[in-house]
C-alpha cells in the first residue's frame, strides 16, 4: 500500500513538472505571437505612412515644368504633360 502511494506521488510530481514545462512553453509561444502581431501592426502603419508620402505632386511638377518652358497649360507641351500625368494616375 505504501509503495503504491509512493508511486502515485511520483507520478503526480512528474505530471506537475510536465504541466509546468507545457505552461512555460505556452507562455513563450503566446509572447512570440504577441510580438509578431506588434511587428505586423508596425509594418502596416509604415506601409500606410509610406503610401501617403510616396504620392508625388504631379500638378506642382507640371506647373514648374511649364514655367521653365515658358508655356501655358493649353500649349502642346502642357497638353502632353497633362496626358502623361493622366497615364501615371491611371497606372496607380
Amino acid at each position: 500500500m505504501e509503495q503504491a502511494l509512493e508511486e502515485l506521488e511520483k507520478e503526480l510530481a512528474e505530471a506537475n513538472q510536465t504541466n509546468a514545462a507545457l505552461l512555460e512553453n505556452f507562455k513563450r509561444k503566446e509572447e512570440y505571437i504577441q510580438e509578431l502581431e506588434k511587428k505586423n501592426w508596425q509594418l502596416r502603419q509604415r506601409l500606410q505612412t509610406a503610401d501617403t508620402f510616396v504620392q508625388p505632386d504631379h500638378e506642382a511638377t507640371r506647373h514648374r515644368t511649364l514655367n521653365k518652358l515658358k508655356v501655358g497649360k493649353q500649349s502642346t507641351a502642357g497638353k502632353a504633360i497633362d496626358a502623361f500625368i493622366k497615364e501615371l494616375k491611371h497606372g496607380l
